[in-house]
C-alpha cells in the first residue's frame, strides 16, 4: 500500500493578493482604457473572483488611485535618490526633467491613465495627479532656490514660473506622445526644454530672454504641437 503526501498549497497574503489585483488594473486599464475596463476583466486576469476584489477596494476609482500611486513613487523614489548623487542644483534641475520625460516615452499607455486621473478631481476626492505635481514642484523650487542662492540662477527668477514653464512643456510632449504615438527623442527634448528654461534664468548671461517672453513662446509651441 503506497502513501500518497499531499502538499499544502500555502495562501497568497493579503499584501500580494493586492499586489495582484492592482498589477491586474494596470494591465486592464492600459490594454482596454479606464471606462471600458471592467471589474470583472481584472478579477478574470488575476485569475481571482470578483468579490475578493471589493474585498480591498471599493470601486474602479480607488483601483486607478492605487495604480497611479505605485505608479508616481516609482517616479519620486528614484528622483529622490538620485538628486543628492548630482553636482549643482542646474544639472539636478535638468535631470528632473529628463527623468519625467523618461517616464512619459516608457509607457504611451500610462499617459492615458494619467490624464483621466488629472481630471477626476472633486472637493471631497483631490486629484492624486495634482498632489503629484505639486511635490514635484516642490523638489524644483528647493533646487532653483540653491541655484538662486549661490549664483548659477539670476535673483530675480521665479520659482513658481519655471516650475510652471517646465510643467506646461512636459504636458505638451505627453499629450502629443499619447495623441500621435511618435516616439520621443528623451535627450533631444530634454536638451530643449533646458536650454530654453536655462537661458532665462542664468546668471551668466545678462541679456537672456526674460522668463515672460519664454512663457508666451511656450504657449505658441503648444498651440504648434496639439494634433488637429
Amino acid at each position: 500500500m503506497s502513501i500518497t503526501t499531499v502538499t499544502k498549497i500555502k495562501r497568497p497574503s493579503k499584501e500580494q493578493r493586492i499586489d495582484t489585483i492592482v498589477e491586474s488594473a494596470r494591465k486592464v486599464f492600459c490594454s482596454f482604457g479606464f471606462e471600458k475596463g471592467s471589474i470583472g476583466d481584472i478579477a478574470k486576469n488575476a485569475c481571482i473572483a470578483e468579490g475578493t476584489i471589493y474585498r480591498y477596494f471599493d470601486s474602479k476609482r480607488d483601483l486607478l488611485d492605487e495604480v497611479l500611486r505605485r505608479h508616481y513613487s516609482i517616479l519620486f523614489d528614484d528622483v529622490e535618490q538620485t538628486l543628492p548623487i548630482i553636482e549643482g542644483p542646474s544639472n539636478r534641475l535638468r535631470y528632473i526633467v529628463r527623468r519625467i520625460l523618461m517616464m512619459i516615452s516608457e509607457d504611451r499607455s500610462m499617459c492615458g491613465l494619467r490624464t483621466i486621473h488629472a481630471r477626476q478631481v472633486d472637493d471631497k476626492r483631490p486629484s492624486l495627479s495634482h498632489d503629484q505635481n505639486r511635490r514635484m514642484a516642490v523638489l524644483m523650487t528647493k533646487e532653483i532656490k540653491k541655484g538662486m542662492a549661490d549664483g548659477s540662477f539670476r535673483l530675480d527668477t521665479s520659482p513658481s514660473i519655471v516650475c510652471y514653464m517646465i510643467g506646461g512643456a512636459v504636458e505638451i510632449t505627453e499629450y502629443s506622445f499619447m495623441k500621435t504615438g511618435k516616439a520621443i527623442d528623451v535627450d533631444k527634448v530634454t536638451e530643449s526644454i533646458w536650454r530654453t528654461i536655462h537661458n532665462g534664468m542664468s546668471s551668466s548671461d545678462a541679456t537672456a530672454e526674460s522668463l515672460t517672453g519664454l512663457v508666451e513662446r511656450f504657449e505658441q509651441a503648444a498651440d504648434r504641437l496639439d494634433p488637429k
